[in-house]
């Protein structure tokens, strides 16, 4: 007896709810379709080309495992990392959102053509940019606290004497906060540009 033969596809299909032994009508294979091309299937789902491979696209009344899948996809070739990725995928798809044999390659194209100092100088750069807007959500989070402080704050010194005050106590603290904000304003555009730049010369 033949035995059947067990591919990507195939297991996707039987994922999806499909019954990829039983065909019903005929529909074109994703090699023909065009990049980008959107169509739906028998079912009434959405479909799109991306990358040479066939995606589902989300809506509002997709199911939410559908939706988790969706995010859960390369980048790049499309293989569902929670599904099918392993320890490697798992490690670097939630920095990257590319598995592991994609970033791989991509890194090999850039120690090759001679841009890997570019490369990894946005790796930091981009390191540097999550930390900065953390860092600035706290410095608004502060000024907001500084301008509607209705609270008390109290602290018992060395000597047992108790000192209380609120945040409008002292505006010195609003005033150094907001000119935080404008410094990490200024450093954000600073480094959102250099980032730009370096993402042009990759694509060279």
């Amino acid at each position: 007896m033949a035995r059947r033969k067990w591919n990507y596809n195939t297991i996707q299909q039987v994922l999806d709810g499909e019954q990829p032994f039983i065909q019903f009508g005929y529909e074109p294979d994703v090699s023909r379709r065009k990049e980008g091309e959107i169509w739906k299937d028998s079912r009434g789902r959405k479909w799109q080309k991306k990358n040479g491979y066939k995606v589902q696209i989300s809506s509002a009344d997709t199911p939410i495992l559908d939706k988790i899948n969706e995010l859960s996809r390369c980048s790049v070739c499309g293989t569902n990392v929670r599904a099918y990725g392993n320890k490697l995928d798992q490690k670097v798809f939630p920095k990257t959102g590319k598995c592991y044999d994609c970033l791989e390659a991509e890194e090999m194209k850039y120690r090759v053509n001679g841009q890997w100092d570019n490369y990894e100088k946005m790796k930091v750069l981009k390191n540097k940019l999550g930390a900065l807007k953390e860092f600035k959500e706290k410095v608004i989070d502060s000024i907001n606290y500084l301008k509607n402080d209705s609270g008390k704050v109290g602290e018992v010194m060395s000597n047992g004497e108790v000192i209380t005050w609120t945040g409008k106590c002292n505006p010195q603290w609003l005033i150094d906060a907001e000119r935080d904000l404008i410094k990490v304003n200024q450093e954000l555009e600073k480094m959102n540009k250099e980032i730009t730049t370096l993402e042009s010369e990759l694509k060279k």
